[in-house]
């Protein structure tokens, strides 16, 4: 079982501009960018959630706080045993559409997942480093590419991850985190 489930959408099936390729990859940068830190399990939970309510592909600005409060509502009667950060995970969810300026939180949670958000723009062909608030993860907009070059056909988490791994990113804890959470998660 993989993390997030197809059913968590709103938009069904899941966008492939937004569904679970863009998502998985975003876990990927999410724990890449925070690997050994206390931020680990809060920002790939917000990078698991972060998308899924979402209306269409469109700007949909309120996207992020639909998903917050699906979080906030949802998450912890999916899951058998819920994360301990949950609302640092719904805000980061809520806050991570608004432009840096106008956020009206302020979490180290938030400006990682935007980072990890921000390196999945390679799909778009508009990712501009300048926007990256971290140098981790400016240095990685090189592997975001190849990340996905190697996996633009594909919308299924496991095979993104396994990419990954071959392109030999750091995503161990990410493959642990998902195995614990996948047999944690109901079908929900």
């Amino acid at each position: 079982m993989t993390i997030p489930r197809p059913r968590w959408f709103w938009m069904q099936p899941p966008s492939h501009l937004h569904g679970r390729g863009h998502t998985a990859r975003v876990m990927v940068w999410a724990a890449v960018l925070t690997r050994g830190t206390e931020w680990f399990e809060p920002v790939v939970w917000a990078a698991a959630c972060h998308d899924l309510r979402r209306q269409d592909d469109g700007a949909d600005p309120e996207h992020g706080f639909r998903a917050g409060a699906w979080v906030r509502t949802h998450l912890q009667q999916i899951l058998r045993e819920p994360p301990a950060n949950l609302e640092l995970i719904a805000s980061a969810c809520d806050w991570h559409v608004c432009p840096d300026r106008r956020s009206e939180w302020d979490h180290p949670t938030l400006w990682l997942l935007k980072d990890a958000d921000g390196l999945d723009r390679v799909r778009l062909g508009d990712l501009d480093r300048r926007f990256l608030r971290h140098e981790d993860a400016r240095r990685r907009v090189g592997d975001a590419q190849r990340l996905f070059d190697a996996t633009a056909r594909t919308q299924g988490p496991k095979e993104i991850l396994r990419a990954a791994q071959r392109l030999r990113l750091p995503v161990g804890e990410l493959l642990e985190w998902v195995d614990r959470h996948g047999k944690n998660a109901g079908p929900a």
